[in-house]
């Protein structure tokens, strides 16, 4: 991008300065040709005067593109997350340098410069708010948005809190619900593909997902608690491991009750019952085992 910008400076560099005596002279071709500009079947000396007029345009353009990047560098510091660069801005401000090409008057006695100053200004910053915000806010509104952040925190240095909306609103001298909607459509947003960490890492990156964490938090947890009970499990007599699996369906088989294991068994209910503890005391006690070595 520097190369860019710099291969940019050097083209503009070719074009000279102009003195007062130039730029009124160019302003008033520009003048006689827009006025010409609607003529339908222009003669050969309005032909000329309207090439003319065009030439002294993309004069008077190119010789004040230096204000136009000295400018645009001022605004460099809101660039951040809005997705330009400079030369954005600086495409922004030729298209304010155009308009007060057009509407220059050289009567008035000040400098072309001076004139177009506002204009190049003034399409930065539009161009700017247009791209940071989601939601498009007119220009008028956003002079009215500026005025109510200013105060906001020259509110809050003074008193050490933000202003109610109505406090705000009666600052303004505006209607308290009209700057409730500006404020809320003054929030910036960030493209989730800005770069956040100095090797390029984009926003995207940085935000977990959910679902994600939580299906791979599960899958852990499954596979440690098959871990433990295979070692609950190893300890076990070949009875007690079977009773154990069907009466909690382990291994494929089906959960079972215990009359049910008795019965298949040809044993009692209470045999059933004392397997089923002794099995759960000798796993409670090698699973403390493995913990500890």
């Amino acid at each position: 991008m520097q190369d860019s910008v710099k291969a940019y400076l050097n083209d503009i560099a070719r074009y000279p300065l102009l003195t007062a005596t130039q730029e009124i002279e160019l302003s008033r071709q520009v003048e006689a040709a827009q006025k010409l500009g609607e003529v339908k079947e222009p003669t050969a000396l309005q032909r000329r005067t309207i090439k003319r007029g065009e030439l002294a345009k993309q004069k008077l353009i190119n010789s004040n593109l230096r204000l136009v990047v000295h400018l645009a560098k001022k605004y460099t510091h809101r660039l951040t997350g809005t997705g330009m660069e400079l030369m954005d801005l600086v495409q922004e401000g030729a298209f304010g340098l155009t308009r007060a090409v057009e509407l220059f008057d050289s009567t008035k006695g000040y400098r072309f410069s001076t004139y177009a100053y506002w204009w190049v200004r003034q399409a930065i910053t539009r161009g700017i708010d247009t791209k940071e915000r989601l939601i498009r806010i007119p220009q008028h509104s956003l002079d009215t948005v500026y005025r109510a952040t200013k105060f906001q925190k020259t509110f809050m240095q003074k008193h050490g809190r933000l202003p109610t909306l109505a406090e705000t609103a009666e600052e303004l001298g505006e209607e308290p619900e009209h700057v409730r909607l500006l404020l809320m459509r003054n929030v910036l947003h960030s493209s989730l593909d800005t770069s956040v960490l100095e090797e390029g890492s984009a926003l995207i990156d940085m935000i977990v997902d959910e679902s994600s964490s939580i299906s791979q938090q599960e899958c852990m947890e499954r596979d440690e608690k098959a871990a433990m009970l295979s070692t609950a499990l190893s300890c076990l007599s070949e009875a007690e491991l079977h009773t154990i699996q069907r009466r909690y369906g382990l291994g494929g088989n089906e959960p079972m009750s215990m009359p049910c294991i008795a019965k298949e068994d040809n044993v009692s209910r209470e045999r059933v019952r004392q397997r089923l503890q002794c099995a759960h005391v000798k796993m409670r006690m090698h699973l403390s085992k493995a913990r500890l070595s």
